[in-house]
C-alpha cells in the first residue's frame, strides 16, 4: 500500500508540471490535492496517532499553492493578456538562458533568455503593435510562471513534509 502512495506522490509531481498551460485552475492544482490526499491516506490509516500538525500544515501549503496559481493565472490573463506562445517562449528561453550561464555565473543569462524567450514569443502570436503592449505582456508572462513556478515549490515542499514526517 505505502509503493501505490509513493507511486500517488510522482503522479501528483507530474501533474504539476505539465498541466501548467491548461485553462482550468483545478486541474493545474491537481498534483496539490493528490498530495494532500496520499497524506491523509497514510495518516489515517497507517499512523496509529494521526500526526494533525502534518496535516494542518500540508493543507495550508495547498492553499497557499492554490492562491499563488490562481494569482499569477488572473494576472497573467485578465490584466496582461498573455498568450501560451509566450509562456513556452520564456521557457524555452530560460533553457537557453541556462545553457550560456557558463559565460556569466550569474542568474543573468536566464532571466535574460526568459525575458527574450517571452518577447519572441508574444511576437510570434499577436505580432508587433507598440513597445509598451509588448513590454507588459513579457514582463505579465514573467510574473505569471513565477507564480506556477511558486506553486511546484510548495508541492515538492508538501511532499517533503509528507516523507520527513511519516
Amino acid at each position: 500500500m505505502q509503493t501505490i502512495l509513493y507511486l500517488i506522490l510522482i503522479t501528483a509531481l507530474v501533474c504539476l508540471t505539465t498541466f501548467q498551460t491548461n485553462r482550468s485552475i483545478y486541474v493545474r492544482s491537481l498534483g496539490l490535492f493528490l498530495i494532500l490526499a496520499a497524506a491523509l491516506i497514510y495518516e489515517f490509516q497507517f499512523s496509529s496517532p494521526p500526526n494533525i500538525i502534518l496535516i494542518v500544515a500540508m493543507s495550508v501549503l495547498l492553499v497557499c499553492g492554490f492562491a499563488t496559481d490562481y494569482y499569477s493565472a488572473s494576472l497573467r490573463t485578465w490584466y496582461f493578456r498573455v498568450s501560451d506562445q509566450s509562456i513556452w517562449g520564456l521557457i524555452i528561453g530560460g533553457f537557453v538562458g541556462i545553457l550560456f550561464s557558463g559565460l556569466f555565473p550569474s542568474l543573468l543569462p536566464f532571466i535574460l533568455g526568459s525575458l527574450i524567450g517571452a518577447f519572441v514569443g508574444e511576437v510570434r502570436e499577436k505580432g508587433f503593435r507598440s513597445v509598451p503592449r509588448v513590454t507588459k505582456v513579457t514582463l505579465g508572462t514573467f510574473a505569471g510562471v513565477f507564480g506556477m513556478s511558486a506553486k511546484l515549490l510548495l508541492g515538492m515542499e508538501m511532499v517533503y513534509w509528507f516523507l520527513l514526517y511519516k
